[in-house]
C-alpha cells in the first residue's frame, strides 16, 4: 500500500471521491425510486406524496455522514501509515549501522577484530592457506601523550588507508586488532619473498610523515608474519605465531618484519621460565647469602665478609651472580633481593663475633632512590645490627646517571655510621672526581690489577695507594689469589694496603659454614676448607 500510494499519490482522494459519489447516487436511487417499492412488498404503508425537499434532505444527511465516516478514519489511518513508515525507515537504519558496527571499526574503517577471526576461522576449516601480517606501529604512545587523543585518533585512520591501500594492490584483507595493532591476511598460497616483499613496502609506506597530525617526528611499525601451511592450522595460535615474530622486531630495533621461528618461541619460552622461577625464587628466599671474608693487613685477620648472592635452585643446583643479575634487573627485583640478603645476611651475622662487618654491594637504582637510606636504617633496626658494623659497596657506574641524589644518599649514609666503599676502583673514567664529590670511606682496587704473572700494574696500584693515603682513605685489594703467595700480600701491606680480598683467604662459603670458622685468631681455619 505504501508502495502504491507513492507511486501514484492521487489513488487515494479518487477513491473516496467515488465512494462519496456512490453513495449520493445509492441515496437518490433509494429515496425516488426503491423506497416505494420496498415498503410496498413489505406491506408498510407510504407516503407517496412526501416532499421532494425532505427526500434531497435525507440524500444530503445521508450523503454527509458518509463522508465523515469515510474521511475522518482514511486520515487517521493515513497519519498511522506514515509513522509506521518513518518508524520502520530509522528501524533499518539502525540495522544497518549495528551490523556496521558488529563488523567493521568505527574508527578506521576496517573489519574488526571479531570478523577478522571469523574469516580466518573458516579459511582454516576449509584447509586453505592464509598468511597473516601483524603489524605494531612503533611510538604510538609517545603521539597520543605529545599530541592528545584526537592527533592519535588521526594518525590511526591514516595508517588504515594506507594498509588499505596495500590490502588492495596485493589482493589482501586490512582489519584492526584494536589500539594500534593491525593486520594484513593474504588467502592462498604466497612465497616468503613475496610475503617479505609485501612487509618491507608496509614498513615502508607506515614510516612515511603523516601530514594530518603535524608531527614531528615519523612513525613507523614492526611486523611479525605467519603462514598456516608452516606454523600453525588454528587461528588463535597462528595468530600468536604472528605475535611472537613481531615482539621479536620489537626486542632487535623496530620497523622491521620477522617470519615465526619456533626455536626463537622455545628460547622465549625458556626465558619467561627463568623469569618466572627468579620471582619465586626471590619470594622465597632461594636466593641466599655467601660470605667471602675480608682480612686486615699484614695480619690476615678476618674483620668482616662481603656478601655475594648465589640461587641456590630447586633441582640442587646453585647459580652465580652473572646467570641471574642482570635478569633480576630487568624486571625490576634488585630491590627486593637485596632486602632480602640483608635480613638474610645480618641473622647470619648475629651468630658470629660482635667484631666482624658486612659488606655489601648496591646497584645504581637503589642508591638514586631517596627512600634507600631509611628503609636500610629501618631494617637493620628491625635485624639490631649495628650500623657501624655495615658496608655499602658502589661502583662507578652507579653514580654516572644521578649523582647528585647518589651524593645526598651516601651522605645521609655516612652520617648514620655506615661506611662506604667505592667498588672496582681504577677501571672507571672519573675516579678522582668521584671521590672528591662523594663521603667515601673506601676504595677497592679492581681485580684486573692484579693478574696472575702481570705485574706491569703494580706502579699503578702503589700511585693508588700512595693518593688513598693523602685522602685518608682505606684500601682493600680484590681478587688475591692463591698463585700471588708470598709477595704479593706482603708488598700490599708495606705499601699501605689496609685489606685484602680473594680466593688465597677463602671461597664464598653459606653463613652456617662460616659460623664455625669465625672464631680463631688468624684465617687459616677457613682457607684450610676451600
Amino acid at each position: 500500500m505504501t508502495d502504491l500510494h507513492r507511486r501514484n499519490p492521487c489513488r487515494l482522494p479518487t477513491l473516496l471521491l467515488l465512494s462519496l459519489l456512490t453513495v449520493v447516487g445509492l441515496s437518490m436511487l433509494w429515496e425516488f425510486h426503491l423506497e416505494a417499492s420496498v415498503m410496498h412488498w413489505l406491506n408498510l404503508p407510504y407516503d407517496g406524496d412526501f416532499e421532494d425537499a425532505e427526500r434531497w434532505r435525507f440524500v444530503l444527511t445521508a450523503s454527509g455522514f458518509s463522508m465523515l465516516s469515510l474521511i475522518l478514519p482514511t486520515v487517521v489511518l493515513k497519519r498511522l501509515v506514515v509513522n509506521t513508515q518513518s518508524s520502520y525507515r530509522r528501524l533499518q537504519i539502525i540495522q544497518a549501522q549495528t551490523e556496521t558496527l558488529a563488523k567493521y571499526d568505527a574508527l578506521s574503517g576496517l573489519i574488526n577484530r571479531r570478523v577478522f577471526m571469523d574469516v580466518l576461522h573458516k579459511q582454516l576449516d576449509e584447509s586453505q592457506p592464509v598468511a597473516i601480517l601483524l603489524i605494531d606501529l612503533d611510538h604510538f604512545k609517545a603521539i597520543n601523550d605529545q599530541h592528545g587523543h584526537s592527533a592519535g585518533d588521526s594518525v590511526l585512520v591514516e595508517i588504515a588507508h594506507r594498509l588499505q591501500g596495500i590490502a588492495a594492490i596485493h589482493a589482501g584483507t586490512a582489519a584492526r586488532l584494536g589500539g594500534d595493532e593491525f593486520c594484513l591476511m593474504f588467502q592462498g598460497h604466497r612465497e616468503e619473498s613475496e610475503l617479505s616483499e609485501i612487509a618491507e613496502l608496509t614498513v615502508r609506506w607506515l614510516s612515511e610523515p603523516v601530514l594530518e597530525a603535524t608531527l614531528c617526528g615519523r612513525l613507523g611499525a614492526t611486523i611479525g608474519i605467519s603462514r598456516s601451511w608452516m606454523d600453525a592450522r588454528e587461528a588463535s595460535s597462528l595468530l600468536h605465531c604472528a605475535d611472537t615474530a613481531m615482539y621479536r622486531g620489537k626486542n632487535t630495533g623496530r620497523s622491521t618484519f620477522n617470519f615465526y621461528d619456533n626455536d626463537y618461541e622455545r628460547l622465549m619460552r625458556a626465558q619467561a621460565d627463568l623469569d618466572l622461577a627468579l620471582k619465586h625464587a626471590v619470594d622465597r628466599e632461594e636466593i641466599v647469602p655467601f660470605f667471602q671474608p675480608i682480612v686486615t693487613l699484614p695480619s690476615q685477620q678476618v674483620v668482616g665478609f662481603e656478601v655475594l648472592a648465589r640461587w641456590l635452585k630447586p633441582d640442587g643446583s646453585t647459580g652465580m651472580p652473572g646467570d641471574f643479575i642482570p635478569i633480576l634487573e630487568r624486571l625490576g627485583l634488585i630491590p627486593a633481593m637485596t632486602r632480602s640478603l640483608v635480613r638474610q645476611a645480618c641473622r647470619a651475622a648475629s651468630r658470629w663475633d660482635d667484631h666482624l662487618n658486612l659488606s655489601l654491594n648496591v646497584s645504581a637504582t637503589m642508591i638514586t632512590d631517596e627512600l634507600f637510606p631509611d628503609h636500610l636504617f629501618d631494617q637493620l633496626k628491625q635485624e639490631n645490627f649495628p650500623f657501624d658494623r655495615f658496608e655499602v659497596e658502589i661502583t662507578e657506574e652507579a653514580l654516572v646517571g644521578n649523582l647528585e641524589a647518589a651524593q645526598r644518599n651516601l651522605s645521609k649514609l655516612h652520617g648514620h655510621g655506615i661506611s662506604v666503599a667505592l667498588d672496582d676502583f681504577g677501571i672507571g673514567y672519573s675516579g678522582l672526581y668521584h671521590l672528591t664529590r662523594l663521603s667515601i670511606d673506601k676504595i677497592k682496587i679492581d681485580r684486573s690489577f692484579f693478574e696472575a704473572g702481570n705485574i706491569d700494574h703494580l706502579p699503578m696500584v702503589e700511585a693508588i695507594l700512595g693518593m688513598a693515603r693523602s685522602l685518608n682513605m682505606k684500601v682493600t685489594a680484590e681478587g688475591i689469589e692463591d698463585f700471588h703467595q708470598p709477595y704479593l700480600p706482603k708488598w700490599l701491606a708495606e705499601n699501605g694496603c689496609h685489606y685484602a680480598q680473594g680466593y688465597l683467604y677463602g671461597y664464598p662459603q653459606a653463613g652456617s659454614t662460616i659460623a664455625t670458622a669465625v672464631h680463631g685468631p688468624s684465617i687459616a681455619c677457613i682457607a684450610a676448607q676451600n
